[in-house]
């Protein structure tokens, strides 16, 4: 298997492994993670725009090393980010008893 690099606006995004090319294109179109990338954050912005064309690329060692870091035995994904990302629907926006007090 081979490590590939999903690249946005020229940065790279997220590392996966494929067997080749097309197999690596394929994996652009799973739902999931083209969803993922519209919700999930860096630096307060979402990490693709929905618009903009997604590059793949061969992963530079150091993005392969990320990558086999970032898998671990029950982990089913097969996406590792390459940049921080935060979720901000994890945020919990549950009743906060503080806006009640007077």
């Amino acid at each position: 298997m081979t490590v590939y690099v999903a690249e946005i606006s020229g940065r790279g995004i997220a590392a996966f492994n494929a067997a080749n090319d097309i197999e690596a294109e394929a994996h652009l179109a799973n739902k999931v993670f083209l969803r993922d990338l519209v919700v999930l954050q860096n630096q307060g912005r979402s990490l693709w725009d929905g618009v903009s064309q997604i590059q793949i690329r061969l992963a530079s060692p150091a993005e392969a090393e990320t990558w086999q870091a970032g898998k671990t035995s029950d982990y089913e994904d097969p996406f590792v980010f390459l940049i921080p990302v935060v979720d901000p629907s994890s945020f919990d926006d549950g009743d906060d008893s503080d806006h009640d007090r007077d």
